[in-house]
């Protein structure tokens, strides 16, 4: 009976510590808890007190903290019955109150406030300023990884080196903005401003840049593989050693752009507007250029080896030098372009039209679809004089500068709109052959039997060397050797 006694006192006792013991934790934990909360709430109170006084030197002190006070993490209130094991994840009372906050006042701030902020090396990661107003803000070094800043007006903004991975700045005003270094791998800039912003050798992986204004941005080396440019603004941008391998190009304005030595394989151009683009020397192996329009463009010695030109217009376009080898360039339009030394091997130029194409040079073989007068052509251009059977060829429009046909039998050839500059056409017989339009400016044609030609409209003949033809009995001049200017 005694040993009962004292072993139940022995256990009232201990259940009486155990039980202190527990109450105390608790009161401690719930006293820490409570702590932790009129902290937070202390440094609400002191961000709102700087960010609300007004002048831009607070504003400014108080976002260097804002990162810090959002983020103080309160683990929640003990439970007393089961506080020992029980684990709930902390809590950021401070975060929703400061990012509505931030929401909110950067998209209605004044300017005297707002503008020229000088908010380098935020920690802002995630943070939504949808709209906000930071004209020049100064957000070098940045962390504005998945935030939210659409249709927000960052003019002249420093962004150098900040981390806007998964940014989106979908519609967002950017003109001027400086990106050298920054990270916006996989960022939304869809319908932004970009003109004018300086992105020189910036990694735009997997970027959205649809429709996207990049009017004389510097991309000089910039990084924009698997990138979707879909119907974006490039006039005017410097390209210069751009990497845009597999990037979606299709309906996009590049209109007078640098490209020189750009990197476009395999990209999707198709509609693209080109026109006076500067070329030289890009990749555009296998790029599809369907119906795009390079009128005036400079292509020397770019790589368009096995590219889709279908249907593209390259009037008077610059492609010296260039390897179009397996390219399909099938009714594209190719008036006075500029094959010279162009590689054509296994070309597919069917149906398209070369009217004043220099082919001089341009190298083919027996695989490139060459329509029969264009073949001809080169045969011409590159045979020197050896082509025979050109009574009544197809010649009209041709580029024949400077070949040599002395002697040929051109009679009742078709040469209207021929460019024959400094061609050599002594002793030719020429007899009721087509030269209306034609180019003979300086051309040979000592000998020549022009009798019944018709050389009506025709341009840079002169009465010396009219009369240096064998004959030109019944042949139609110009006005201007007929005595009616």
């Amino acid at each position: 009976m005694t040993i009962g006694v004292k072993t139940l006192a022995r256990s009232l006792l201990c259940l009486i510590v155990l039980s202190t013991a527990y109450t105390g934790l608790y009161a401690f934990l719930l006293a820490r808890h409570e702590r932790a909360v009129q902290h937070a709430a202390l440094q609400q109170a002191t961000f709102f007190s700087l960010v609300g006084a007004g002048n831009k030197g607070a504003l400014e002190t108080g976002m260097q903290m804002f990162d810090r006070v959002r983020r103080l993490e309160v683990r929640p209130a003990p439970r007393f019955g089961d506080f020992l094991w029980y684990a709930p994840e902390t809590e950021t009372p401070n975060a929703r109150v400061l990012e509505d906050w931030a929401e909110r006042f950067f998209s209605s701030c004044e300017d005297t406030v707002c503008q020229d902020l000088s908010l380098s090396g935020l920690s802002l990661q995630g943070i939504r300023l949808s709209g906000a107003r930071l004209v020049r803000a100064d957000l070098s070094g940045s962390d504005l990884q998945e935030a939210d800043l659409s249709t927000a007006d960052l003019s002249e903004a420093d962004l150098r080196g900040a981390n806007l991975t998964g940014a989106g700045l979908a519609g967002t005003r950017l003109r001027y903005a400086n990106f050298l270094d920054a990270q916006l791998t996989q960022a939304d800039l869809e319908n932004a401003d970009l003109s004018d912003a300086e992105l020189q050798g910036v990694n735009l992986g997997q970027v959205n840049l649809q429709w996207t204004k990049l009017n004389r941005t510097n991309l000089t080396g910039a990084n924009l593989a698997g990138a979707n440019l879909y119907g974006a603004d490039l006039r005017g941008a410097k390209l210069e050693g751009i990497k845009l391998p597999g990037a979606v190009l299709v309906g996009v304005d590049l209109i007078n752009a640098g490209l020189i030595e750009a990197d476009l394989q395999g990209a999707d151009l198709e509609e693209a507007d080109l026109i006076g683009a500067r070329l030289r020397g890009a990749n555009l192996a296998g790029a599809n250029l369907k119906a795009a329009n390079l009128h005036k463009a400079h292509l020397f010695q770019a790589n368009l080896t096995q590219a889709t030109l279908a249907g593209a217009d390259l009037f008077h376009t610059n492609l010296v030098g260039a390897s179009l080898a397996g390219a399909d360039l099938s009714g594209a339009e190719l008036r006075q372009t500029d094959f010279s030394g162009a590689n054509l091997k296994g070309a597919n130029l069917s149906g398209a039209n070369l009217a004043g194409a220099e082919l001089s040079g341009a190298e083919i073989d027996g695989h490139t679809q060459l329509d029969e007068k264009w073949r001809l052509v080169w045969n011409i251009v590159n045979e020197k004089g050896k082509v025979t059977g050109l009574a009544g060829a197809n010649l009209r429009d041709a580029a024949l500068a400077g070949v040599t046909l002395e002697g040929a039998n051109l009679n009742g050839a078709d040469l209207s709109g021929a460019i024959l500059r400094y061609a050599i056409l002594t002793d030719a017989d020429m007899t009721g052959s087509s030269l209306q339009r034609a180019d003979l400016h300086e051309a040979d044609l000592a000998g020549a039997n022009l009798a019944g030609a018709d050389l009506s409209e025709v341009q840079g003949l002169t009465r010396e060397q009219l009369e240096s033809a064998k004959t030109y009995t019944a042949a139609r001049l110009p006005d201007y050797l007929n005595g009616r200017e």
